[in-house]
């Protein structure tokens, strides 16, 4: 036996979580060899066609890896996706995502997914393993969560800067387009919560210095930041700098936390500190009701005198 073969095999053995294939180990050990390791347990079947080093620590991201490896050309998807993505909290769920035809026998808690549309080749790499990228995982879930757990996870990924709404109505329709299982859920999350939801910048400007070019507004700063004393305080979404007014708009994902609304009560206060006057509007103000937003802003506007 070649001692290169071997080394080859602990460095592939490394990137793959501690786990081999059959043809990995007939490669580097020689049949008779493979099957020596096989009956004295230094490698031990996880999987069909898949084995686990002895010694090697038995892992959530290693029972992944193994399902992969079983089911040639799959990714990791739904639940499992999520959880690589930060979207959701610890399940220990194995779900990865074939193409048909194709039906891997795994062995629980293994769950392969036959996804017609799916394309491994667009797959990301993450912890060495191939998994939908975010916005595909927050699709694919609603065909396993209830519509309340998929709405957690878009909110989360939405906070964390995942993916956007934008991207997400994109692939909602191209998908759907296509009659893809799941766009259903994710279609109606994304229709209640597209007008409550927290905008691009660009559009959140463009809806604000509309309503102030329409009803004849003062000129607004939008993204103003607000310093004291050579110190950043706080950047507000828009503000009448010179009468210490601050316009901010909440969106869905606004509170996605308790430490973010700890955070933004902190801001306001300061703010308030300093003379600043706050108003807050829902972007569903913005939208639905913008004849009272502009009210509300002229009457602060022309209560509060310029510095």
């Amino acid at each position: 036996m070649a001692i290169e073969h071997v080394a080859r095999l602990d460095e592939l053995v490394q990137c793959q979580h501690g786990l081999v294939t059959t043809a990995q180990a007939v490669s580097a050990l020689g049949p008779s060899r493979k099957q020596r390791w096989v009956a004295e347990r230094r490698i031990v079947s996880v999987q069909p066609g898949v084995f686990r080093m002895a010694g090697a620590p038995e892992t959530w991201h290693q029972s992944l890896m193994a399902a992969v490896l079983a089911a040639d050309g799959a990714v990791v998807s739904h639940r499992s996706a999520a959880e690589l993505w930060g979207l959701s909290d610890p399940t220990e769920f194995v779900d990865i995502s074939v193409r048909p035809p194709h039906q891997p026998r795994l062995r629980p808690p293994a769950i392969a997914h036959r996804i017609l549309d799916l394309h491994p080749e667009l797959a990301v790499e993450r912890e060495h393993l191939p998994v939908t990228d975010p916005i595909r995982t927050i699709v694919d879930l609603g065909l396993v969560l209830a519509s309340s757990a998929v709405g957690d996870t878009m909110s989360r990924g939405i906070s964390t800067r995942l993916f956007g709404i934008a991207e997400l109505v994109r692939l909602r329709e191209a998908l759907g387009r296509q009659g893809r299982n799941g766009t259903g859920v994710v279609g109606d999350l994304l229709e209640q919560r597209l007008l409550s939801a927290r905008p691009e910048d660009s559009l959140l400007e463009k809806r604000l210095t509309d309503l102030a070019r329409l009803h004849d507004l003062p000129a607004m700063a939008t993204q103003f930041e607000v310093w004291h004393a050579g110190r950043f305080v706080a950047r507000v979404d828009a503000a009448f700098p010179a009468r210490k007014l601050a316009i901010e708009v909440d969106g869905f994902a606004h509170h996605s936390s308790p430490e973010a609304f700890q955070r933004d009560r902190t801001r306001q206060n300061q703010l308030v500190s300093l003379g600043w006057t706050v108003l807050r509007f829902t972007w569903d103000d913005v939208v639905r009701r913008p004849t009272q937003v502009v009210k509300t802003i002229l009457d602060a506007v022309t209560r509060i005198p310029a510095a």
